[in-house]
């Protein structure tokens, strides 16, 4: 189960454009991955680096997927709660931008 699909089933209206679109897109990027592959004649999407992204990808992965993960459920709360302004609404606005910090920062630090 991949991050943008939890992005789209939490937040994405299920009309058939949009649901398509979703899968286009996650469509194209394995096609380009595999296109940097044929050109790069690799058979490693990182190259010389390979050992250092899998390494840094394993100590990134569950905490970065995991603020993700939270950022898409304070996303669909936050639509819910619609235009008025609440104390929760104020705490779960700061979560999100401590969330999209936190996802910057672990990609920072670790590629």
């Amino acid at each position: 189960y991949s991050i943008s699909e939890n992005y789209d089933a939490l937040l994405v209206d299920k009309t058939k454009d949009l649901i398509s679109l979703g899968k286009e897109v996650r469509e194209k990027l394995v096609e380009t991955r595999q296109a940097i592959l044929d050109v790069s004649g690799s058979t490693e999407y990182g190259g010389p680096h390979v050992q250092l992204l899998r390494v840094s990808s394993k100590i990134r992965n569950p905490y970065v997927d995991s603020i993700n993960c939270m950022q898409a459920e304070l996303l669909k709360e936050l639509r819910a709660m619609g235009d008025k302004n609440s104390d929760i609404k104020q705490i779960r606005q700061d979560a999100l931008v401590v969330s999209i910090n936190g996802i910057a920062q672990g990609m920072k630090n670790s590629g």
